[in-house]
């Protein structure tokens, strides 16, 4: 099934992914200065999300409407969730990386919670080992930001 993206959307991918491949090295330099294991998984991770953004990229229609609908949770998306232990729906912004984001409802894309929807779908559902304990939800909607 072909993925169709409004020109905002589309435009906003484009510029993302054309940041994330300039400025990966430096990314990767200043979150992990030595080599070590989290280094080599977050590179990895990375290539992932960029080869997911480029093949999306490269397959989508464009529509015209103005519409900010997302086929998969990307940094800057807020995503409404369902709680499936407690039947509660909540609502979070996937942000990068650097420090600085710690607004209320954001999370970091290097979190449990981040790294756990990341790239997931509409009806994925996601269980997240957290220091509190392991929670399940359910993705409702994933929207571009702003």
């Amino acid at each position: 099934m072909q993925v169709t993206l409004s020109p905002v959307v589309y435009e906003h991918l484009v510029e993302q992914m054309a940041t994330i491949q300039n400025e990966r090295d430096v990314l990767v330099d200043r979150l992990f200065p030595h080599i070590c294991r989290e280094r080599v998984d977050f590179e990895r991770q990375l290539d992932q999300y960029i080869q997911q953004i480029a093949n999306l990229i490269n397959s989508a229609k464009k529509s015209d409407k103005d519409d900010k609908t997302l086929p998969f949770v990307i940094v800057g998306s807020e995503v409404a969730v369902l709680d499936l232990n407690r039947q509660r729906s909540l609502k979070f912004q996937i942000v990068g990386p650097c420090p600085g984001n710690k607004a209320s409802g954001c999370i970091s894309c290097l979190s449990p919670m981040g790294k756990s929807l990341l790239l997931r779908k509409v009806d994925d559902e996601v269980s997240v080992k957290a220091p509190a304990g392991t929670f399940i939800y359910r993705i409702e909607s994933i929207q571009l930001c702003g």
